[in-house]
C-alpha cells in the first residue's frame, strides 16, 4: 500500500478509481488555521450547515471550470435537501458583465457584496488554491464576518489551504479529475449525511 501523499501509478480505469479513494480518505484539515483530523473538520463542516438551516442564513458559491460545475450543482442540492437559501452567481450575463466592467478577478466578488451578510457561508472551491477570483471571495467573506469553508488540491502551500478560513480541506493530486471529484466527493458526504440525519424532522413537518 502507498504512503499517505504518495501517488499509485495510473494505468486503468481501476487505477484511477482506486487513487480517488486513497486521495479523499488521505485527505488533509485545517480548522481556523490549525491541523486537524479529517473527520473532525468533515464534523465542523457539517455544523456549520446545520446552523443555517437553524438560523436561516444563507450559503454562497464560488468556483471556475469544473469547480464551477460542482457549485451549480451543489447549491441547488443545499436549497434542495436542506432549505438552506443557497445561491452560485454563475449566469452568463452576470459573470461577463462583472468580467468586464471590473476585471476577472472580481468575477464572483463584486455581485456576492450585494448578497451576503455577516454569518452567511462561502463555500471556496479551486483546484489550485490559487485562483485571484477565487481568493478575492474569501478576503470579501472574512471583512463581512462570514464563515468560509474552503476546498483545494495540487500543492498543499497553495494561497487557498493557507488562507484564513473556518474549515479547509486539502486533497493532493496532480490529476485535476481526481481532485475535483474529490472535492464533490467530501461536500457530497457533508450534505447528504446532514440531510438523512434532518430527514425524519423534516418528514414530520418539524
Amino acid at each position: 500500500m502507498a504512503a499517505s501523499g504518495q501517488a499509485i501509478p495510473v494505468k486503468n480505469p481501476m487505477d484511477w478509481l482506486n487513487e480517488l479513494n486513497r486521495v479523499i480518505l488521505s485527505a488533509r484539515c485545517r480548522i481556523h488555521s490549525k491541523e486537524s483530523a479529517f473527520e473532525q473538520g468533515l464534523a465542523k463542516a457539517t455544523q456549520l450547515l446545520n446552523t443555517a438551516i437553524l438560523n436561516k442564513t444563507s450559503v454562497f458559491w464560488a468556483g471556475n471550470g469544473g469547480s464551477a460545475a460542482i457549485c451549480s450543482h451543489l447549491a441547488q442540492d443545499v436549497l434542495n435537501k436542506l432549505n438552506i437559501k443557497s445561491l452560485y452567481t454563475g449566469d452568463a450575463s452576470l459573470m461577463t458583465c462583472m468580467a468586464n466592467d471590473f476585471g476577472y478577478e472580481q468575477v464572483y466578488a463584486r455581485p456576492l457584496k450585494a448578497f451576503i451578510q455577516k454569518n452567511d457561508i462561502l463555500i471556496a472551491i479551486s483546484s489550485s488554491g490559487n485562483s485571484d477570483n477565487i481568493l478575492t471571495c474569501v478576503e470579501l467573506a472574512n471583512k463581512m464576518g462570514l464563515h468560509v469553508i474552503s476546498l483545494s488540491g495540487m500543492k498543499d502551500n497553495n494561497k487557498l489551504f493557507n488562507s484564513a478560513c473556518d474549515v479547509s480541506f486539502f486533497t493532493q493530486s496532480d490529476l485535476y479529475g481526481i481532485v475535483e471529484t474529490s472535492h464533490e466527493a467530501i461536500l457530497h458526504a457533508i450534505i447528504e449525511t446532514l440531510w438523512l440525519n434532518i430527514k425524519p424532522l423534516m418528514d414530520m413537518g418539524q
